[in-house]
């Protein structure tokens, strides 16, 4: 008996919710109005100074846009509303404002800004209002940024030899502080295998140690910032394959070089002992040394009688002259009495 209760307790409760079930929904008297859009976090917007900027709300199939404000704050000043789009058209509410003919408006979605300039960042909000009564909200962040100078490679060979080229690649470019620099090898670039390369500090310089079968390969160095890219590239396999190919047919040439700089050092030390050696003959004969008077040799002096005896100075005075003049004739008569060789200072007087 339990059991039949239960059971038809439990047949009872499945009928009531299947009538529950089928009940029909009482009117509302209005629609049901479409999810909200309105977006979480503001998109973020890069672009070139002087370039375009185009800035688009997304909206679902089917919906129906009444109206859209377009509004610009620079920062945390006030935002100023640039442009409105609704039934009668686009309409500027200053049209002498920074903008000026600078703005598109084609539709109720989108906000065209043309020829950028560094004071066009900031934060854009669009205020799209729908069918029946509801508003969404839309942010963007704009930035404009400088455009990025075109880098070019530079190779600086550091050896290379049939098993390894060593080089250094630098990326020249003028320096900018909101720039970055990246590396990478092949088409398209890919990353570097670490292995083989050593960046510098502020990775404009890439050091490379690459082995023959890595030689046939390009490396593309890039800059760029968040709005702007700029590359350029350098195949590796031309200059270690002609520096490989230099050094080899050198050798040979380094070689004879330095046999023929032999043989001229040789020579010439040869030459110079020689000449030196004939110079030293020469002026051993040239050159005879002066014999030296001997102690044996005869001293004459002339011997004037003096008249009185008592002495004779004006005769003395005259033998001087008369021996000054005879030495300046020296070279042109030689005599015994031409050259007088004197005794002592204090020699008697023959009378």
């Amino acid at each position: 008996m339990d059991g039949e209760a239960a059971r038809g307790r439990a047949s009872l409760l499945l009928l009531l919710m299947m009538l529950i079930s089928l009940w029909p929904d009482p009117p509302t008297g209005h629609t049901q109005a479409p999810p909200r859009l309105t977006q979480l976090t503001a998109r973020r917007v890069n672009r070139v100074l002087g370039s375009s900027a185009w800035l688009s709300v997304s909206l679902p199939p089917g919906a129906q846009v009444k109206a859209t404000e377009w509004s610009f704050a620079a920062g945390p000043s006030s935002a100023i509303v640039v442009a409105e789009f609704n039934d009668r058209g686009l309409e500027r509410p200053d049209p002498s404002d920074r903008f000026q003919q600078r703005l598109e408006v084609p539709n109720a979605t989108a906000l065209g800004i043309r020829a950028l300039q560094r004071d066009d960042s900031g934060k854009y909000s669009a205020r799209v209002k729908l069918h029946p009564a509801v508003v969404e909200d839309y942010d963007f962040h704009l930035a404009v940024y400088e455009p990025v100078p075109a880098p070019r490679v530079h190779c600086q060979l550091l050896g290379s030899t049939p098993e390894w080229c060593n080089v250094t690649l630098h990326c020249q470019a003028p320096s900018q502080a909101a720039v970055n620099v990246t590396w990478g090898t092949g088409s398209p670039p890919r990353p570097l295998r670490f292995e083989l390369h050593q960046l510098s500090v502020d990775g404009r310089s890439l050091r490379l140690a690459l082995p023959p079968s890595a030689w046939n390969a390009t490396y593309t160095c890039s800059i760029s910032n968040p709005a702007d890219r700029k590359s350029a590239s350098f195949d590796l396999h031309a200059t270690c394959l002609r520096e490989d190919r230099d050094t080899s047919s050198s050798k040979p040439g380094y070689v004879v070089l330095t046999i023929i700089l032999l043989a001229l050092s040789i020579g010439g030390a040869v030459w110079c002992w020689r000449f030196n050696k004939k110079k030293s003959a020469q002026a051993t004969v040239t050159s005879p040394v002066p014999a030296e008077p001997s102690s044996s040799d005869p001293q004459y002096a002339e011997i004037l009688r003096r008249s009185p005896p008592e002495g004779n100075d004006q005769a003395l005075r005259h033998l001087d002259g008369t021996a000054e003049r005879r030495s300046q004739k020296e070279a042109l008569v030689t005599t015994v009495y031409d050259r007088i060789h004197l005794t002592p200072a204090n020699a008697a007087e023959v009378t």
